[in-house]
């Protein structure tokens, strides 16, 4: 019988992000080849601004350059073109209609809480079928994936990282932690280290306290067990080690 070993690591963050704060971070993301997506979607979004074309009808009610009056539906300018004639007034038969275009630029926006990072290995499918391929077996499938997930609030921020190795049979101890712990580990630190990177950037100027960590190894339908503290530390040696080298 298989058994899914999965390991969750979650960052908390005495921080958040308002939207237009969502937006800039966005953008600074995918500077760093980290993109968000929503659970349906099948391929990148787009990162380019884009001017969209509004357009507006108008429907006018003229009365011999006395006064003009103008509705956004025909219905209403004709109703009124009917009131008026029934006083006397001097009006157009019926309103004079006319369009307005105007142009909106639009900034790409925050899809959702799903995180790729374009420049390591990943798996791009529908709903929660999106991860890092950290290794594969021999026949080329994900032997063990990483799913990055990010949410920020008004008030807190949490980047969560779930790695999961599927396999036919129990596993010793030594092996669930080299593949869930050694193998993802420096990728983890990588893309952690990318996030406080922007975080604590003049752009944002957020508050460099030390996050919380949080971690636990489950075995689905059988048990779960936290963490050793050496697991969390290698977490931060990662994120230090990958800091340094992009300093």
């Amino acid at each position: 019988m298989s058994q899914k070993h999965q390991r969750t690591v979650e960052i908390s963050y005495p921080f958040g992000f308002n939207s237009s704060e969502k937006e800039l971070l966005n953008l600074e993301l995918f500077k760093n080849s980290l993109i968000n997506l929503d659970s349906w979607d099948t391929e990148k979004p787009s990162y380019e601004s884009k001017v969209v074309e509004n357009s507006q009808t108008k429907y006018t009610v003229t009365s011999m350059d006395w006064f003009e009056l103008d509705f956004s539906f025909r219905s209403d300018a004709q109703s009124v073109i009917d009131q008026l004639k029934a006083q006397g007034v001097d009006v157009n038969e019926e309103p004079v209609v006319s369009v307005e275009v105007s142009e909106t630029v639009v900034e790409p926006q925050w899809r959702g809480s799903t995180i790729l990072y374009l420049d390591a290995p990943y798996h791009l499918g529908s709903y929660s079928d999106k991860y890092q391929i950290i290794s594969e077996n021999e026949d080329g499938e994900a032997n063990v994936n990483l799913k990055i997930d990010f949410k920020a609030y008004g008030y807190s921020s949490t980047l969560k990282f779930v790695t999961e190795w599927v396999t036919k049979r129990t596993q010793k101890s030594a092996d669930i932690e080299k593949h869930l712990v050694d193998l993802p580990t420096p990728l983890m630190g990588k893309i952690q280290s990318i996030f406080e990177s922007i975080f604590y950037s003049e752009m944002f100027s957020k508050p460099e306290d030390e996050p919380v960590i949080s971690c636990k190894f489950d075995v689905i339908a059988k048990h779960s067990s936290e963490c050793k503290p050496s697991v969390i530390e290698m977490l931060r040696e990662a994120k230090d080690k990958a800091s340094s080298e992009e300093a």
